[in-house]
């Protein structure tokens, strides 16, 4: 009887029927509290470079429908990365990993391009790298390609020489030329074979000298002329002395970047010799 007298009073009555009501208040508290999904903003700006990318594909502007598809398109696009990057999909995946890191390298580099060099500072790095930019040294000479094994014959063709003798009279027959003009040093060496031009370069001028050693036997040789390598000036070679004083201060800059973006970090690797250990 009197736990029906408790369940019959309108005070419990009343008490329940607060609870529900806070409850209530309580999950729709709870609801307007609760963060709004992320935003997604198509400004005019890029609504506007949609068109003109598709202008310049298509040679005309797009259609209000075509501007529409292009916007929902843009839209949906930004909601799957978003959704994708908050699932994690990103991760492990080496194309990703590539464009993200090459992006991260442009930004590194980025500063490289707005600086301008003056004249002084492009002068100090052409004298310190002045071998980078030398035009090498350069030499003409004439030869004649000695029989193989016959010292003999050798000695009296040098004598004939000597004598003014004609040069292409002389000799074994061979494709290589008898007479270079002025030649850069590494063309000397293409032609004839590594070690040439430094023979030469120890030799008077005008005078036959030799046996020298090439790839395709020996030879007599006169010099009839001779260039030592020289520095261009600034003014004739600028463009090139800053586009290799630009691309070295962009690696500067890359490495600067990289080095402050590990000290970020707490990097732990392997050994490489334990990585390659059998």
């Amino acid at each position: 009887m009197i736990l029906r007298k408790i369940l019959l009073s309108p005070l419990l009555h009343f008490f329940v029927l607060g609870l529900l009501i806070f409850a209530v208040f309580s999950v729709l508290d709870e609801e307007a509290a609760a963060p709004a999904p992320d935003a997604i903003t198509l400004t005019p700006q890029k609504a506007s470079r949609l068109a003109e990318q598709f202008t310049a594909t298509w040679n005309r502007p797009p259609t209000t429908e075509e501007l529409e598809g292009l916007m929902r398109a843009w839209v949906l696009e930004e909601a799957h990365v978003r959704e994708a990057l908050a699932l994690g999909l990103d991760r492990g995946d080496a194309v990703i990993r590539n464009r993200l890191n090459l992006k991260m390298r442009f930004l590194a580099e980025s500063g490289a391009a707005a600086l301008e060099p003056d004249d002084a500072t492009l002068q100090a790095y052409l004298d310190q790298h002045r071998a980078d930019f030398e035009r090498p040294a350069r030499i003409a000479f004439q030869q004649v390609q000695l029989p193989q094994g016959q010292a003999e014959e050798a000695r009296a063709i040098k004598t004939a020489l000597e004598g003014n003798a004609s040069p292409s009279s002389l000799g074994a027959a061979s494709l290589l030329p008898m007479s270079m003009p002025m030649t850069a040093a590494p063309a000397v060496d293409r032609l004839f074979g590594k070690g040439v031009h430094a023979a030469l370069v120890e030799m008077p001028t005008g005078r036959w000298q030799g046996p020298v050693e090439s790839a395709y036997g020996q030879h007599l040789v006169r010099v009839t002329n001779r260039a030592e390598a020289v520095l261009p000036p600034l003014a004739e070679i600028r463009a090139r002395v800053e586009a290799e004083w630009r691309a070295k201060k962009t690696q500067e800059m890359r490495e600067s970047f990289g080095e402050a973006l590990l000290a970020r970090y707490s990097v732990t690797m392997p050994e490489a010799a334990e990585v390659l250990a059998p």
